[in-house]
C-alpha cells in the first residue's frame, strides 16, 4: 500500500484549507460585491475558473511558507513540540494576513470598483486621512469582529484537523516510496503554480479575456494582482524616444515637432476664437466637482434628475458634453488640471514623486492675476501642496487650517462652508484673481450635514438608485447637495458683485464608478472608459455665449481652452490644446486605464486602445447607436488611431520629467 509522507500530507491539507477559504471569499465577491449576475453564463464561469486557479496557486505558495519548520532533518516541528507551537503561530499569522488582504480588497472594490492592486501604497502616504475615510465610510468594528471570527475558525480547523497529521505515529517508508511521493508532489506543485496545462503560466491578462473590467475582476486574485502590478513602473523616456511619434503628435496638436523650447513639445499658441476683449481682465473661477461624472447629471440622461441647478447652468453656458479625464484618480486629475499632462504613473500618482512636482504650468501665463487654491481639507493629501507651490509661483493656498467653519468629516469643512469662506477671501482679494476651488463632499463617506438651508434629503427606491448608478441614498443626496451648493456659489458671487466680471469653469475629477448605465454610450464600457466621462462647463454671460460644443476633449485641454478665451498668445508646454482650435477637426480625446496600463483614444466615430504591457491593440468604429464595432487593427484608419494612443502615452511619460522647471 502506498503511503504519502506526513509532511506532504500536511502541506496538501493546509493548501486545501487556504484554497477553500479563498473560494468562499471569491463567492462572496461575486454574489455581494460585484454587480455581475450570479448566473450560468459561460464567460462568468470561465472568469471564476481562472480565479480559483489563481486561488489554488496562492494557497500552495502560502502553504510552502511553512517548509522552514518542516524540512530540516530531525530539527523540525515533527520532532519538537515547541517548533510545532511556532508552526501554529506562523500559520495563524499567514491566515490573518490573507484575511486582512481580502477585507481591504473588498473595501477597495466598493470604493473604486477595482480589485486591490499595488497602487494601494498611495493611501499610505496620507495615513491619517485614509484611516479617517475608512472609519467614516465603513462599519470598521463589525468588520474587525468578522475578521476575528473567521480567523479563529480557520485557526481552530488548522489545529484540530490539519496539524494533527504531523502528530501521527511515524511509519517508515521505503526510499522508493518517498521518492515517488516527492516526485508526484513536485509535479503537482509545478502544475498548480503554472495554473494551466501549458509552458506559458496562467497570468493576469488571462482574466481580461472578455473585455469587461467587472468580469476580469471576478477572475483576479488580490494577492497576485498586487504582486503583478507592483512590477511595472514607467520607463525613462527621452526626446529621442519621442521622435518616432512626431508625425502623430503634429496631427494632434497642429505644430511641427520638435520645437526649440525646453522640451520637444514647447510651442507658442495664438487663440483662434478669443471672447475676452483686449484690456479686459475678468476673474477666473475654476470649480472642481468631486466625483460628479456624467452618469450622475440630469443633462446627460440620469432618470432621477439629481442636478437641476447644474442642468440649468449648462443651458446658460458653453458645454462640452464629450469631455473626459485621462485617469480615474482625484490626485491624478488635480495634477493634470494644473500641469496639462496626463498622469500615466504606473503605480502611484505624479504628485507623490518629489522629482516631478516642479512642473511648468499655464497658470504662469496669467501673470497679472492673483492665484488662489482653496479646499476644505488638507493639501498635504497626496503631497498636493508641493505640486501647487512648486508649479504655480506665488499661489495662495487656503486649506483646512485657514477656515473658521467646523470640520465635518475626513475631507474637512463642508462644501457650502468652503464656498462661503472662499468667497469672503476673494471679496477682499486684489483683482483680477484666478481661483481654483476644490469641492470634496460628494465622496465617501458622503456626509450630509444637518439643517442645510433650503436643502431636504430625498429617498429613492432601490430600483431608481440602481438605474441611476447610485450605490446608496447617501451618495444620491451627496450629488443633490453638491448641485444645491453650486447654485449657492453662483448666488453668493452675484451678491458680492463678482459674478458679472468672472468666468466660471466647472469640471469633475472622475465618475463615482464605472458601472454601466443605459443613457451613456456603449463604447465607453466596451473599452473600459466608464469612469472617465465628466462635464466641462464654461459659464460667463458677459463673455461666453451659451452653446453645446461636441468637440472631444480631455483634462489636459482645460488650461489651454481657458487661455484661448483671451486674445493673447501663450506658451503651451502641455499635452493640451484649445478646444476652440480643435473644433471640427475630429481629433481624439485621450484616456488611460491604469490597472491595465492601457491607453485609449476616441472621437465619437472611432476608438482604439493599446495595452502597454502586452502590446495588444484594438480598434473599432462607433456606430450611430454608440456601440463599438471592432475593426482589423491593421486598417489605415485604425493604425492612425493606434499611433495616436502610443504617441499620447509616450509624450505623457516624456513630459512628466522633461517639463520639470530648471533648477534655479
Amino acid at each position: 500500500m502506498f503511503i504519502i509522507p506526513r509532511r506532504i500530507q500536511y502541506l496538501l491539507a493546509l493548501t486545501g484549507l487556504l484554497f477553500f477559504t479563498q473560494i468562499v471569499f471569491r463567492g462572496l465577491f461575486w454574489s455581494l460585491l460585484s454587480d455581475l449576475p450570479v448566473a450560468l453564463d459561460a464567460h462568468l464561469w470561465k472568469a471564476f475558473w481562472i480565479g480559483i486557479r489563481f486561488d489554488l496557486r496562492v494557497a500552495l505558495l502560502a502553504a510552502l511558507c511553512t517548509i522552514p519548520w518542516l524540512i530540516l532533518p530531525r530539527f523540525n516541528a515533527v520532532n519538537y513540540a515547541w517548533l510545532m507551537r511556532i508552526l501554529q503561530i506562523w500559520v495563524a499569522a499567514i491566515l490573518l494576513m490573507m484575511l486582512c488582504i481580502y477585507v481591504v480588497d473588498a473595501g477597495h472594490y466598493l470604493y473604486l470598483t477595482k480589485r486591490l492592486d499595488a497602487s494601494i501604497v498611495r493611501f499610505s502616504t496620507n495615513l491619517k486621512e485614509s484611516t479617517l475615510m475608512v472609519w467614516q465610510s465603513y462599519p470598521v468594528l463589525w468588520v474587525l469582529l468578522a475578521i476575528a471570527a473567521v480567523w479563529l475558525v480557520t485557526v481552530k480547523l488548522h489545529q484540530q484537523l490539519i496539524i494533527t497529521t504531523l502528530k501521527r505515529q511515524h511509519k517508515p517508508l521505503h526510499w522508493w516510496k518517498k521518492s515517488v511521493a516527492v516526485i508526484v508532489f513536485g509535479a503537482l506543485l509545478l502544475l498548480i503554480i503554472l495554473g494551466r496545462w501549458s509552458l506559458v503560466p496562467l497570468r493576469w491578462n488571462h482574466a481580461y479575456f472578455h473585455g469587461d473590467a467587472e468580469v476580469a475582476a471576478l477572475g483576479l486574485n488580490p494577492l497576485i494582482w498586487v504582486y503583478d502590478t507592483a512590477k511595472y513602473t514607467n520607463p525613462q523616456i527621452t526626446a529621442t524616444d519621442l521622435a518616432n511619434h512626431y508625425p502623430s503628435l503634429q496631427q494632434l496638436f497642429g505644430v511641427p515637432l520638435p520645437t526649440n523650447g525646453q522640451t520637444a513639445m514647447d510651442r507658442i499658441e495664438v487663440p483662434v476664437a478669443p471672447v475676452v476683449p483686449d484690456g479686459a481682465t475678468p476673474n477666473i473661477v475654476i470649480v472642481f466637482l468631486e466625483s460628479l461624472g456624467n452618469s450622475h447629471i440630469g443633462a446627460y440622461g440620469n432618470p432621477l434628475k439629481p442636478t437641476p441647478n447644474i442642468d440649468a447652468l449648462i443651458k446658460q453656458s458653453l458645454w462640452y458634453p464629450n469631455f473626459n479625464v485621462p485617469a480615474r484618480s482625484t490626485a491624478k486629475s488635480v495634477f493634470t488640471s494644473i500641469t496639462g499632462i496626463p498622469d500615466v504613473s504606473a503605480i502611484r500618482t505624479a504628485t507623490r514623486n518629489p522629482y516631478i512636482t516642479h512642473q511648468r504650468s499655464l497658470f504662469s501665463h496669467f501673470t497679472d492675476y492673483e492665484k488662489y487654491y482653496m479646499l476644505g481639507g488638507s493639501a498635504g493629501w497626496a503631497n498636493m501642496s508641493a505640486t501647487l507651490h512648486n508649479s504655480i509661483p506665488n499661489i495662495t493656498l487656503l486649506e483646512e487650517k485657514h477656515w473658521q467653519s467646523p470640520i465635518e468629516d475626513v475631507w474637512g469643512i463642508t462644501d457650502r462652508d468652503l464656498f462661503k469662506e472662499s468667497l469672503e477671501a476673494l471679496t477682499s482679494a486684489p483683482q483680477p484673481f484666478m481661483a481654483y476651488i476644490q469641492s470634496a463632499a460628494n465622496h465617501s463617506p458622503h456626509t450630509i450635514p444637518e439643517n442645510v438651508p433650503a436643502f431636504t434629503p430625498k429617498t429613492a427606491t432601490a430600483a431608481e438608485l440602481e438605474s441611476s448608478m447610485f450605490i446608496n441614498q447617501d451618495q444620491y443626496n451627496a450629488v443633490r447637495l453638491l448641485d444645491h451648493n453650486i447654485a449657492y456659489l453662483i448666488e453668493q458671487f452675484k451678491q458680492a458683485g463678482l459674478y458679472e466680471d468672472s468666468i466660471f469653469v466647472f469640471f469633475a475629477d472622475h465618475q463615482a464608478a464605472g458601472k454601466k448605465v443605459s443613457f451613456l454610450p456603449e463604447y465607453i464600457y466596451q473599452f473600459g472608459l466608464g469612469e472617465l466621462p465628466v462635464p466641462l462647463i464654461i459659464h460667463s454671460p458677459k463673455y461666453v455665449s451659451p452653446a453645446v460644443d461636441n468637440t472631444f476633449g480631455s483634462l489636459p485641454d482645460l488650461l489651454p481652452t481657458i487661455a484661448g478665451l483671451f486674445n493673447r498668445p501663450y506658451q503651451n508646454t502641455t499635452l493640451g490644446r484649445d478646444l476652440a482650435w480643435a473644433k471640427g477637426r475630429g481629433l481624439p480625446a485621450y484616456g488611460y486605464i491604469q490597472d491595465e496600463r492601457k491607453s485609449v483614444v476616441f472621437n465619437g466615430e472611432m476608438i482604439a486602445s493599446v495595452n502597454h504591457l502586452t502590446g495588444e491593440t484594438r480598434a473599432a468604429m462607433i456606430n450611430s447607436d454608440g456601440k463599438a464595432e471592432d475593426l482589423d487593427p491593421h486598417q489605415a484608419g485604425a493604425q492612425a488611431f493606434i499611433a495616436y494612443a502610443k504617441a499620447y502615452y509616450t509624450a505623457a511619460q516624456y513630459l512628466l520629467k522633461a517639463n520639470v522647471k530648471p533648477r534655479q
